[in-house]
């Protein structure tokens, strides 16, 4: 498992990136990485490397330039980083996107957004969908979706489909309706989800499961999603 990078809630940013095999044991590749002050970015691995993609800075949580990216970072060893000259077009600065969705050899990115800032007060809010089989050349496989413009959600993959769990939007406040697609185009809401509207939960396959574990609303539950017997 890896760490890299966080959030900069300690009045700075975090500009580490460690791993460990046990989570016990655990080995710094770097504590000085290129790709500058950031927090809310994305990260995924693909073909055994790391990318990091977007996030933005905070100026009035940790001293920055304000900043939102849209650029992408890889490493084979966490400790060597390259960006990536992504061509266009390709999607416009943005971070909050918990978990991480890989599929059929391709990225995925759901949604997301911007947080507010004293420079941008007003937050963004998306629910289109990319993905992108290098980093380099990103397809865009709906400008919208059925379900609503959302950060501080969750995706991931299981059951050889793709989903975004719960998230947050202004209008609203936190969300509990639960998405899967096979292909980013074409997307079924799971119907009658029984835990309470969340954002930043944890959400990882386990057990040949999908997993639910706690979220923003400071409820400590954990819920489990399985296939049903045909």
């Amino acid at each position: 498992m890896w760490i890299v990078g966080g959030d900069c809630n300690q009045g700075h940013y975090q500009s580490d990136v460690w791993s460990s095999d046990n989570g016990i044991d655990w080995t710094s590749h770097t504590d000085s990485v290129p790709w500058g002050p950031r927090a809310l970015h994305y990260t995924a691995t693909l073909d055994e490397r790391i990318f990091v993609l977007g996030g933005q800075t905070l100026p009035h949580v940790a001293p920055a330039i304000q900043a939102y990216y849209a650029d992408i970072w890889t490493s084979e060893d966490g400790a060597t980083w390259q960006e990536i000259e992504r061509a266009e077009p390709a999607w416009t600065p943005r971070g909050m996107i918990g978990g991480a969705a890989v599929k059929d050899g391709r990225i995925w990115i759901f949604g997301g957004g911007t947080y507010d800032t004293p420079h941008r007060p007003q937050r963004l809010f998306y629910n289109e969908v990319w993905s992108s089989e290098d980093g380099v050349d990103w397809l865009r496989h709906a400008d919208e979706t059925p379900w609503h413009p959302r950060q501080y959600h969750e995706v991931a993959v299981f059951d050889d489909r793709l989903w975004v769990l719960e998230g947050y939007h202004e209008e609203g406040g936190n969300r509990n309706d639960v998405w899967y697609s096979t292909d980013g185009v074409v997307w079924e809401e799971v119907p009658d989800t029984p835990w309470a509207p969340r954002h930043a939960g944890s959400v990882f396959v386990f057990e040949d499961a999908l997993w639910m574990v706690a979220g923003n609303n400071m409820e400590s539950d954990v819920w489990r999603l399985t296939r049903a017997d045909p």
